[in-house]
């Protein structure tokens, strides 16, 4: 039996449709960019900042070597989109322009989510997809990162819907397909092309017919992808060679995928709440909304495959970190609100699932209005936090800092907590009456708030405590250009070379052996070294409360 084509005829482009969606992907980029100023403290996001520096400041925009030395491990898609951005706004990487493009490929994703459950089961599934993955937590929380996953994610999403398009025999679909599977491989390397591939393959399996997955395989399409994607890789080759090989090809996705000492054992179980937490709350129905897909129109049977093909590979993988998982986000979405589209349609009755989902917007709009209470109580001074402050020091958390944050924003974060609030007692009413669309619009509502509150308040002061961006300012201020300065550390404190503006050698040996100049190290060895000779203190960081960084010093031999 050959696959069904698509029912569904083009639909035609309104105005309202055409506000759903600006209003969508405006909604997207609003909380994405929430936290978008936020400091950079993660060496993940301070190293692709330093590649696309270096393709401004050298004019390579093939491989450029970060710090002057070190070969990129990703391909450059997402360092060029930072380049082009920063180009376009004064020709700085800062941390906005890094992030910038991960917040607007956020908002693309939406849009396609919601083109695709528009062309598939009409506006109310498109919107009702749209709606959870933009109050997804993991979503909104990757779109505000300034590393390579929101571009995989971006181009992974257009193949996979391109795939399904193209089997029910859309006019250009295949085109489509090629160029976002070469937009995935020069974003992530071959582990994107590779998941939509195993998609594709796996979604053949179910269906028992394998001839129309292999019958996109096609002359032009392949030599498009071969073009776009295969030309750079070419290209990198040429200016790297085997360092590029060994860097890009072996390391990175060689050991990541076959194991190397250098990752730590997981779990194959390690993803199970990662993938429940990071989609709460929606994750609740995925059981019942999956159920229900995979013996519904073939679309949605793809998404489900498309969802546990992500989930299962890289459960498989020895490399293994949370964010891997964005790339399921958008078919879970699809998913879910395929669901919620037909429970609003049907009017189901209330059941035992909508009884646990309106405890848990009660649950929702207690804890929202607690959050207003403690945020009025800690401005008016009438919580001390001397009694939480140890306690909270053993696990790196500068309390006091959290306490001036609230004191400084309170009015904000009692608008925005009564506003989830109000919110989730809405959800709760509705659901109640079995109004699932009503249900879900609040929903959406009441993640939004809680959202603005810790994107925009919460996770700045967390990144602020964790940062060394003082130091490096510091550091940036007291030195010439014309200044030696080294860093000589036990490990590489990527986040200092981002913020202090230049390359740094990376310096080892004894003190004796090092040459005259500035030096920066880790304030436990600079203790360990003792008073040498010729060597001074300059400066000195605040202590950083992380357990990944070290606080710093600078200091000087002349």
């Amino acid at each position: 039996m050959p696959l069904e084509r698509l029912a569904a005829a083009p639909r035609p482009v309104t105005r309202a449709l055409v506000l759903r969606i600006a209003a969508l992907g405006a909604l997207t980029v609003v909380l994405g960019a929430r936290a978008i100023d936020s400091d950079v403290y993660e060496g993940g996001e301070a190293r692709e900042a330093l590649v696309a520096r270096e393709m401004l400041d050298t004019g390579d925009w093939i491989l450029p070597l970060w710090n002057g030395s070190v070969v990129p491990s990703k391909p450059p898609l997402f360092h060029w989109l930072v380049a082009s951005s920063a180009r376009l706004t004064g020709g700085q990487v800062t941390v906005r322009t890094l992030r910038a493009p991960s917040v607007v490929l956020g908002g693309v994703v939406v849009v396609v989510v919601f083109l695709a459950g528009l062309a598939w089961g009409g506006a109310e599934v498109g919107t009702f997809a749209a709606l959870v993955l933009v109050t997804t937590p993991q979503f909104l929380t990757e779109a505000s990162d300034g590393r390579v996953d929101m571009t995989l994610t971006a181009a992974v999403t257009g193949a996979q819907v391109a795939v399904v398009q193209a089997l029910g025999v859309r006019r250009g679909a295949r085109l489509v397909l090629a160029l976002c599977l070469a937009f995935a491989m020069l974003a992530k390397g071959p582990i994107g092309p590779g998941l939509v591939g195993l998609t594709a393959l796996a979604f053949a399996a179910r269906e028992r017919q394998l001839r129309p997955v292999l019958g996109l395989v096609r002359p032009l399409p392949v030599l498009l992808f071969v073009v776009v994607a295969g030309g750079w890789y070419a290209l990198a080759y040429a200016h790297r060679g085997m360092d590029f090989v060994a860097k890009q090809i072996l390391s990175e996705n060689g050991e990541a995928l076959l194991g190397s000492r250098r990752f730590p054992y997981r779990s194959p179980l390690y993803y199970v709440a990662p993938l429940v937490l990071g989609g709460f709350p929606w994750t609740l129905v995925v059981p019942w909304a999956a159920a229900r897909a995979w013996g519904g129109e073939r679309p949605r049977r793809y998404a489900v495959v498309w969802a546990a093909t992500v989930f299962i590979f890289f459960s498989i993988a020895p490399l293994k970190r949370a964010a891997y998982l964005l790339p399921l986000r958008p078919a879970l979405a699809l998913v879910v609100g395929w669901w919620l589209a037909e429970v609003a349609r049907e009017a189901e009755p209330a059941t035992r699932l909508s009884g646990a989902a309106r405890t848990l917007a009660h649950a929702v709009t207690a804890g929202a209005l607690l959050a207003a209470a403690s945020a009025i109580a800690v401005g008016h001074g009438l919580v001390s936090t001397a009694s939480i402050r140890d306690v909270a020091l053993r696990y790196e958390i500068d309390v006091d800092a959290y306490a001036r944050t609230i004191a400084a924003r309170q009015l904000e974060i009692v608008a925005l907590a009564l506003a989830a609030a109000l919110a989730g007692a809405h959800a709760a009413r509705a659901l109640g009456r079995a109004r699932w669309r009503r249900a879900t619009f609040a929903t959406a509502a009441a993640v939004a708030g809680v959202a603005l509150l810790a994107l925009g308040v919460f996770v700045p002061a967390r990144a602020a405590q964790k940062s060394i961006r003082p130091f490096a300012l510091a550091v940036r201020a007291r030195l010439q250009p014309t200044d030696r300065l080294s860093l000589f550390t036990g490990e590489e404190e990527i986040p200092f070379i981002f913020y202090v503006g230049r390359r740094v050698r990376l310096a080892s040996g004894r003190p004796v052996e090092l040459a005259p100049g500035y030096y920066v190290l880790d304030q436990e060895r600079w203790g360990a070294w003792g008073r040498r000779p010729g060597w001074e203190e300059v400066l000195r960081s605040a202590h950083v409360f992380s357990r990944h960084r070290r606080d710093l010093v600078l200091v000087r031999r002349r």
